[in-house]
């Protein structure tokens, strides 16, 4: 593995702590299986009190955070558990804009506790691949930082088609940063970062730390994801990287449904690095 350089865990907590502690503005992007649980929908508040304790722990550190949720279709798809199948997209739409109201709710209230305000902005391809209405969205996000409140994105799943659509948050979250200049994308999911191989698969599969050019042996290890209302996979997260570390920005994929899982990756957790290639090695 030419392209990669693999290291023990025990040598990664100074380098994601003073990656993470150095970054002026940074992305957070949750997963779906993250903010919901799979199988009822519920959101997991006690978790999601964590995260904001993560959050707030960067704020006291002079760092600008913005958040990119999902989740939005998982949690407002309780509402249609007495059906026997798929959801068609018009009950996904109406599930997104259940669901994307409570989640609001979730984020307004746990920020709320230590002192912070939230903002929302729901976001298609067509609004960031559009000039005027990028910098609408860039003006928007600065003055939401500039009066203190917490961004909190997400796709706007009520309109979006297949035509203007991201599919998944994890790109989405890359062309937030690539908008916004930020310096580190965080893409918190339910695995530890990329595999040589599938883990379940192979135990012997063995964690990537670091990546340092997206090569097709690279991308030979992304297999999609299997999680019923997740959109992504690690094929997503990869062309995630793409976007981001062309933009000049860190990308790190780590496991998030642990309590704290910024702190997590601060203190050595097991995660996976992109880097712009100006910044390799």
């Amino acid at each position: 593995m030419s392209s990669l350089l693999v290291q023990q865990h025990s040598t990664a907590a100074p380098t994601s702590s003073i990656r993470l502690a150095s970054a002026r503005r940074l992305i957070v992007k949750i997963g779906s299986t993250l903010i919901g649980d799979p199988e009822t929908g519920e959101i997991r508040g006690s978790w999601l009190e964590t995260l904001i304790e993560d959050v707030v722990r960067f704020f006291a550190r002079g760092q600008q955070v913005i958040i990119v949720t999902s989740g939005a279709v998982a949690v407002g798809s309780s509402h249609f558990n007495h059906l026997d199948r798929s959801l068609r997209v018009d009950e996904k739409q109406t599930a997104a804009a259940i669901g994307q109201v409570q989640i609001m709710r979730a984020y307004e209230r746990s920020f709320k506790r230590h002192g912070f305000g939230v903002g929302q902005i729901l976001l298609t391809r067509e609004d960031i691949d559009d000039q005027h209405r990028r910098l609408n969205a860039v003006s928007t996000l600065q003055q939401l930082i500039k009066v203190g409140a917490v961004p909190i994105i997400n796709e706007n799943d009520t309109t979006a088609t297949a035509e203007i659509c991201f599919g998944d948050n994890d790109q989405l979250a890359a062309r937030v940063a690539q908008m916004v200049n930020a310096d580190v994308v965080v893409l918190l999911s339910n695995v530890d970062g990329l595999f040589s191989e599938n883990p379940h698969d192979n135990p012997a599969a063995r964690l990537v730390t670091q990546v340092q050019c997206i090569t097709p042996e690279i991308e030979a290890m992304a297999g999609h994801s299997l999680a019923r209302h997740s959109s992504g996979g690690m094929v997503t997260k990869l062309m995630a990287a793409r976007i981001a570390t062309d933009a000049g920005c860190e990308m790190v994929i780590a496991r998030g449904d642990k309590s704290y899982p910024l702190a997590a990756i601060e203190n050595g957790g097991p995660s996976t690095w992109f880097f712009p290639l100006a910044k390799a090695g």
